[in-house]
């Protein structure tokens, strides 16, 4: 078998957003996607899609040139599908999960896809009820998608902790600040991405579980990373949902600066891209440290060293990757990284708001605040001093 990477001449983007339903009384999800899709059909510049269950819909961004493209992009779907939730008693947030949900009311989405995956995976697919982000860069080749992907292990943590916005599940604080980690690793082809030298041995990987039906395509891969060969692209997929435009457009400066900053390095080296196994062994811990400690977590660097807080480590990705986002025009959206450091994660948030408050009902409100005013929940609840904004366009 051989698998034709598309491939991609400039590092374009790609994004997707999973998006939460909610009625607008109960703040519960509510199980209205076959509605919402339906009026949906024909609206001028929107791309909506059906997900796993009847409580959510994922926005895709056309091709995009760079990140002021996909902030346009995203700004303007967003609107016409907050006028189409409004107009059948809804709302909209991201988070990685709904505060207090109940999974076990949830119901799959009525397609083939869905269908199928609730029959293959049962109760996890029942209880898959989470919400992401992922962002799509485009690369030249298979090989170098594969080794760009290696390089990118070691920076899951960093990823998964600035988005880290899932600390409630069912209604009880899983102590974690990113429990759609936990959730998506429970299935076999979820988590950390496998250790492969090169494209034919992802090739020969690919082709075993499609040749056994293990999975049907790439989209059955729920890696945290992956090479979209139909899309000529990289996808990062560890992101939880996050609330705001203007976070998530800077980790989508943050994924497009990484990406094109290794293939550089690749470029200059002219190195395999490969990285060494006993890297690849501290890659469970490091991410563990992400989930379950976000932005306050400790990661290894090094073997027989000690451990790095996450937050330096992010600081110093920033000041490494300011040439490329100069290059690409994102030098601003990059620097917003260090807002969320300042303020904390969504996760934190989260829990300031249910401490104050002694309310998830209030969580969801202010979730649905952020997303709409473009502003964190400190922000919009009590009123605290605005970060830079973006003009949600009309």
């Amino acid at each position: 078998m051989s698998l034709e990477f598309q491939g991609c001449v400039k590092p374009t983007l790609g994004v997707e957003v999973e998006v939460q339903l909610i009625d607008r009384t109960s703040k519960d999800l509510a199980a209205a996607a076959e509605a919402v899709l339906k009026r949906a059909e024909g609206v001028e510049d929107l791309c909506l899609k059906s997900e796993l269950t009847v409580a959510m819909v994922e926005i895709n961004t056309k091709i995009c040139a760079n990140v002021r493209e996909v902030a346009e992009d995203l700004s303007r779907q967003m609107d016409r599908l907050r006028g189409i939730a409004n107009s059948q008693g809804l709302k909209i947030a991201v988070s990685g999960t709904h505060p207090f949900q109940d999974w076990r009311e949830r119901r799959i989405f009525p397609d083939q896809r869905h269908t199928h995956l609730l029959e293959k995976f049962q109760w996890l697919a029942r209880r898959w009820t989470t919400f992401g982000l992922h962002v799509h860069v485009g690369v030249k080749n298979g090989e170098r998608a594969i080794a760009i992907l290696n390089a990118l292990i070691p920076y899951i943590p960093h990823l998964l902790a600035l988005s880290a916005s899932s600390p409630f599940w069912g209604g009880t604080d899983t102590g974690l600040a990113s429990c759609r980690a936990a959730v998506t690793e429970s299935f076999p082809t979820g988590g950390l991405p496998y250790f492969l030298p090169g494209w034919k041995e992802f090739e020969k990987f690919f082709e075993t579980l499609q040749a056994t039906g293990a999975i049907g395509s790439i989209k059955d891969l729920y890696w945290d990373i992956r090479p979209h060969y139909d899309f000529g692209t990289i996808e990062v997929r560890v992101f939880d949902g996050i609330p705001t435009l203007h976070e998530t457009l800077a980790l989508v400066a943050l994924v497009q600066c990484l990406v094109v900053w290794i293939d550089d390095q690749l470029e200059k080296g002219g190195r395999t891209g490969q990285i060494r196994m006993q890297r690849y062994w501290t890659a469970p811990e490091n991410k563990w440290q992400a989930a379950r400690y976000g932005l306050e977590g400790h990661i290894i660097l090094r073997e027989g060293e000690d451990r790095r807080p996450i937050k330096e480590e992010i600081e110093k990705l920033l000041e490494i990757l300011k040439p490329a986002a100069a290059t690409l025009n994102c030098a601003e959206e990059l620097s917003w990284v260090r807002d969320i450091l300042r303020s904390g994660s969504s996760a934190d948030r989260q829990r300031r708001i249910f401490a104050e408050t002694r309310s998830l009902k209030a969580v969801v409100d202010a979730l649905i605040a952020e997303l709409q005013e473009n502003r964190t929940i400190e922000e919009s609840v009590f009123g605290s001093p605005p970060l830079r904004l973006l003009p949600i366009l009309p």
